[in-house]
This record gives structure tokens, C-alpha cells and sequence, in this order.
């Protein structure tokens, strides 16, 4: 019959689809936008927000890195100086019998001064300071009168001046001596940055991983969507062929309200499918940060890939020796057990003696005396003569310090010894989950291709149970529900033909994350964010 032949064509039309996921576009999508699941994942990588967030923490701890270093930069410091100081005094002397003597007086100083200086802290622990300035000391102007003599008169003091420089070195001989102390915290933030650096890639990883499943599940909802119009018009035509045959009065009316439930069912079946659809295309859109203005908003995204069918062969031992290598948890582990050897090397020097040895060399030149310039009315004014000096000055000291007892930096290091312990531990832990996580990402891999294997052959045999069903039924041996509840089942193997082929994708692509070389499989790599 024409209605039996229409039918095992469909049926024969949706199992081809099914198999090789050859994407057919409809009426609808011809405005589609074709992707393959390369442009995605580049896309993904490069816009993906919560990836573009993660990018921002190796540059941070970069930038804590230049930090820690700053602790070595020398620092240049200097001051300058003016004062000057007015003033004015009015003395009276009585001595008996004489009368009293009044004398007045007023005075000007000045001082100027500049200071210089470069320090630094050396990354084995020593110290320098130079030193380098010079000053005048306050000289004065005094004006002195006395008016029962009367006599005026004038002293001036020069301003003498002096300069100097020097040098002071401090280098520790115990505690505080080496680049494993000092360098401690820069070598932590080093170890940081790695770390940083491994949990980007991991989030690049888990991102690529999320986009390719968003984008198989896409794939698989339009194929269910296709399945499920398949399956509408399979309702559609055995509704009229019921209809058809009420007419001629072979078949019962009772048929007509079934057959119109079974449409009914698969018109509500095709709703929530491109529902699906719909949600599929904006989770995927979402992963890909897709702008707001962008026209794929309102656009149908076509997947253009073929899910792989074919067996895949694993062997375990290998993909875990790999990815003990190359996940990025493992490295941060061992960057973990360096972080704790850096501290336990600190807080073990901090438990030495303190010796210190520190040398002082300066230089200076400087007046020794005040000049006096004395000027009385009608006498020529005289000058008392200054006499200046040069003095090198050097010294070298030994600095000894311990706490009695020292009972901090001795559980200071009590504790950094655990934490290597714990760190140590901790990798063991790690690589036991890598060691899990590896064996089951393999088993889903096996046991997926073998979900394929039986779905394919479920497919078939409900293709055939639903044509031995609709034979039945042209011979008015079976009814029209038995005839939609094969239909049904043939639908439901279809679907999880679909489920079973993108599940066993899904897990092809975990199995190269747990290995820690999902990036590498797909010919993806990661810039360098810091910027160094």
C-alpha cells in the first residue's frame, strides 16, 4: 500500500539520519549560520567571559612577582633646608655707685643644610647606606649700642659650613645570610604564578570541554527535532489512513480518536524539541560570548561537524602516565611541596644565631672655630682668624643577638617541616584522583562506543517490529495504538542512538581532558597572559 510504502520510507530516511548525523538544513534555516566545532572552541578560547576572568589572575601574580622583587630596588632619598632667625635684646647693668648702663641689641642667624642618601638591600642579605650633604652653621649679625658712653658697634659671624660622606655596610653572617632567606617570599610568588598559570589552563581546558559538549548537545537536540517531525508525520499519515478506512466502513471509529491522540502527542513532542533547540543555541551562544548586538542572536547556529563513530583503543597505563605529566593539578601540587621546601629553608635560618658584622667609613670637612669681625667708630674693623679640619672616620663592629630559648622561630620551623609533609601527602592524593579519574574517563569511552554498538542494533530491530506491526495492520490484525506504541519505541531508540553517539563523544573529549592534553588534541593552545 502507498500509506505502508510512505512510512518504511520515513522510517528508512530517519534511520540514516540517525547514524550518520548528516546535517540536513530545512526551509526554516536558511538564514542559518553553518560552525564547525573547530571555530567554536577558538572562539570560546579567545571571548568566553568567565575565561576572560580567569586570564586576569596570572597577570596579577605577575605583577606580585615585580612586587616581591621591589624589596631589592635601591632607594635615593634627600633634604633641603632654610632658616633664618630675627631678634633684639635690651640690657641695663646697675653698679654701685656708678649709674646704671643700658645696652641694646639686635641679631640675625641663618642656617642652611642639604641632605643625600642611597640605600639598598642585596639579595643575600646585606645592607648598604651612603650618606653624602652639607650644611653652614647659624651666623650671626649683632648690633650693639650703648647710650651712656655713647658707643656703637658691630659683630658679624660668619656662617661656617661643612660637608661630608661615608659609607655604612651591614652584612649578617648567620641569620638573615643567604638568597634562600631573603628571597623567600619572591621565590613563593615565582611558584604562585605557576600555579596561576596551571589553573588558567585548567579553566581553558574545562572551557573547551563545556563548549564541545554544548555544542554535541545542539547537535543532538536538532536531530531529535528532526526525529520527532519524523515521528509527527508518521501520526499524520496513519490518522488518514484510519480515516480513510472508517469511510469505507473496515475499520472501527474508535481508531479515528486514537490515531488523532497519537498526532496530538507527537504536535507536543515537536514543541518541546525545538524548545530544546532553542536552549541548546543560547547555552552554546552564551559559552562563546556571543555580543549582545550580534546577529546570531536571532539566527539558527548549524552545526556542521560529524560526531565520531568509530571504536576508540585505550590503554590506561599510558594515558595515566600522561597525565601524570601533563595535568595541570599535579603541577600545581609539586609547586605546592616547592612552596613549602622555600618556607622551611626561611624559617630554618630563622632559627640561627644572629651575627652581624657592620663597617662605617666617612669623610668630612668642617670649621673648627667661629670668625668675629668687630667694627668700632672711627677704628678699622679686625677679624679673629677660623681654623678648619678633614677627618676620615672608619670603624667595623661584631652584632650578636638570640632569644633565649627562641621558641618562635623553632615552631616556625616545626610547622613549615609539616607542611612540606602535608604538601608531599597532598600530591599523593592528587595523583591517586588523576589515577581514577583517567580509568573512568577510559571505561566511559569503551563501554560509550558499546552504547552506540546497541543502540544502532536496537534501531534496527524496532524498524523492523514496526513494519512487521504495520503489515499487522493493513490486514486488520492490530490496532492503531499498537501500532503508535511501536512507533513510540522505534522513536525512543532513535533518540537514544542520538544520546549514545554524542555521549560517546563527550567522552572521548573527557578522556583527553583527564589526561591533561584536551587543548593539544584539538590543535589549541593558550597565550601567554602575563605579559612578560
Amino acid at each position: 500500500m502507498k500509506s505502508q510504502r510512505m512510512i518504511l520510507v520515513s522510517l528508512a530516511t530517519i534511520a540514516v539520519l540517525v547514524v550518520s548525523f548528516v546535517p540536513a538544513v530545512r526551509a526554516e534555516d536558511v538564514d542559518a549560520v553553518p560552525m564547525s566545532l573547530s571555530e567554536c572552541l577558538t572562539t570560546a578560547l579567545a571571548n568566553n567571559l568567565d575565561l576572560a576572568i580567569a586570564k586576569k589572575d596570572p597577570a596579577i601574580a605577575d605583577l606580585n612577582v615585580t612586587f616581591q622583587k621591589a624589596e631589592f630596588d635601591p632607594i635615593l632619598g634627600a633634604s633641603a633646608g632654610y632658616s633664618a632667625v630675627r631678634g633684639s635684646t635690651t640690657n641695663e647693668t646697675t653698679v654701685d655707685p656708678n649709674p646704671p648702663v643700658s645696652t641694646s641689641e639686635s641679631a640675625r642667624s641663618i642656617n642652611e643644610r642639604l641632605r643625600g642618601n642611597l640605600q639598598q638591600k642585596l639579595n643575600f642579605g646585606a645592607t648598604y647606606n651612603v650618606v653624602f650633604g652639607g650644611s653652614t652653621a647659624p651666623g650671626t649679625t649683632n648690633e650693639v649700642f650703648i647710650p651712656s658712653f655713647p658707643l656703637r658697634y658691630t659683630v658679624e659671624s660668619d656662617r661656617p659650613y661643612a660637608w661630608d660622606y661615608g659609607l655604612s655596610f651591614t652584612l649578617p653572617l648567620l641569620r638573615g645570610f643567604g638568597k634562600a632567606v631573603n628571597e623567600a617570599s619572591l621565590l613563593v610568588a615565582t611558584h604562585n604564578l605557576n600555579i596561576s598559570n596551571n589553573e588558567l589552563q585548567l579553566r581553558s581546558e574545562l572551557t573547551v570541554q563545556a563548549v564541545e559538549g554544548a555544542y554535541w548537545d545542539l547537535l543532538a537536540v536538532r536531530e531529535a527535532q528532526k526525529v520527532a517531525g519524523q515521528a509527527l508525520e508518521l501520526a499524520q499519515e496513519l490518522y488518514e489512513l484510519n480515516k480513510k478506512k472508517v469511510e469505507v466502513g473496515t475499520l472501527a471509529p474508535i481508531e479515528i480518536t486514537q490515531a488523532e491522540a497519537n498526532v496530538a502527542s507527537s504536535v507536543e513532542g515537536t514543541i518541546n524539541s525545538k524548545q530544546a533547540v532553542e536552549n541548546a543555541q543560547d547555552n552554546l551562544r552564551r559559552l562563546l560570548a556571543i555580543p549582545e548586538n550580534d546577529p546570531l542572536w536571532t539566527k539558527t547556529i548549524l552545526p556542521t561537524e560529524k560526531p565520531k563513530s568509530e571504536p576508540t583503543t585505550t590503554d590506561q597505563d599510558l594515558a595515566i602516565k600522561i597525565a601524570y605529566e601533563r595535568r595541570t593539578e599535579v603541577a600545581s601540587a609539586r609547586e605546592q611541596i616547592e612552596i613549602a621546601k622555600v618556607n622551611e629553608a626561611a624559617a630554618k635560618n630563622g632559627v640561627k644565631h644572629g651575627l652581624d658584622v657592620q663597617a662605617d667609613w666617612a669623610r668630612s670637612h668642617a670649621e673648627s672655630g667661629q670668625a668675629f669681625t668687630y667694627t668700632f667708630p672711627a677704628q678699622p674693623p679686625y677679624t679673629v682668624d677660623t681654623v678648619t679640619r678633614q677627618s676620615p672616620d672608619w670603624g667595623i663592629a661584631l652584632i650578636y643577638s638570640y632569644p633565649i630559648g627562641n621558641r618562635a622561630a623553632k615552631s616556625n620551623y616545626a610547622v613549615a617541616k609539616i607542611n612540606i609533609e602535608k604538601s608531599e601527602i597532598a600530591l599523593q592524593s592528587v595523583l591517586q584522583d588523576v589515577r581514577v579519574d583517567v580509568r573512568r574517563s577510559a571505561r566511559a569511552v569503551e563501554s560509550g562506543y558499546e552504547r552506540v554498538v546497541a543502540a544502532r542494533k536496537n534501531t534496527e530491530l524496532q524498524t523492523k517490529k514496526l513494519e512487521a506491526e504495520q503489515k499487522k495492520f493493513d490486514n486488520g490484525m492490530s490496532t492503531s495504538f499498537e501500532v503508535f506504541t511501536f512507533q513510540t519505541d522505534l522513536r525512543n531508540a532513535q533518540l537514544s542512538l542520538i544520546q549514545a553517539l554524542l555521549d560517546y563523544n563527550k567522552a572521548l573529549a573527557d578522556l583527553e581532558r583527564a589526561k591533561g592534553t584536551l587543548l593539544e588534541s584539538k590543535g589549541l593552545t593558550l597565550a601567554d597572559n602575563t605579559g612578560r
